[in-house]
């Protein structure tokens, strides 16, 4: 992988890319276009990366570092402090679910299954986290107790990326958010013992 000494340009190389990526797929892109995007030469962007696969590397690589930092701050759970708790796993889930477009990721299990596998093998690891978290939230008396933690990770975790993936801006006339929001909303009172509704009533 190639040394990187402009940030900045890193930066933009990759957030160009991850657009092109997410609306037109992995395959169908090329080097040229992004750097006309970018008002560079392509001599300027083999500076930085070798090739599109090396780009599409870095873009997957960053989201899941971002993600990673992201998820520390539920090391430690405070259990007075668990309905924004929940609202904050969800709103990373959905940020998760909205990452990546549904064509860059059919491209990368076709033309890039090593980056497809270690990707998957993130995102399962980082289902099992939040497993683990839902979990000590149902012994704390958050979750109620009839609900199955792992049945409940696997529908929050199918329902959300199938939300995400499908085209609700022109089928439902709402954008992604809008139906994600709205989902995270309903599944957080569904799965909520008695208590927290009267601490959402609260805040």
């Amino acid at each position: 992988m190639h040394v990187h000494t402009d940030n900045g340009n890193h930066a933009r190389i990759l957030k160009v890319a991850r657009d092109f990526f997410n609306t037109r797929g992995y395959r169908s892109v090329t080097i040229q276009e992004i750097a006309e995007q970018l008002g560079m030469s392509k001599k300027t962007i083999y500076q930085y990366y070798s090739g599109k696969e090396e780009i599409a590397e870095a873009v997957v690589m960053e989201s899941m570092s971002r993600l990673d930092e992201a998820s520390k701050r539920f090391d430690h759970v405070d259990k007075n402090d668990s309905l924004r708790v929940i609202k904050e796993v969800l709103i990373e889930v959905r940020e998760e679910s909205m990452r990546f477009g549904p064509l860059f990721l059919k491209d990368m299990e076709k033309y890039l299954p090593d980056l497809a596998s270690r990707y998957k093998t993130f995102r399962m690891e980082r289902r099992e986290k939040g497993v683990r978290l839902l979990q000590k939230l149902q012994d704390d008396g958050v979750i109620d107790d009839n609900v199955s933690v792992p049945l409940l990770a696997e529908i929050l975790s199918t329902c959300m990326h199938a939300l995400a993936t499908r085209d609700a801006a022109s089928e439902l006339r709402y954008s992604r958010m809008q139906v994600l929001d709205t989902y995270m909303d309903i599944f957080c009172k569904g799965i909520a013992a008695g208590g927290i509704e009267e601490e959402a009533a609260a805040e």
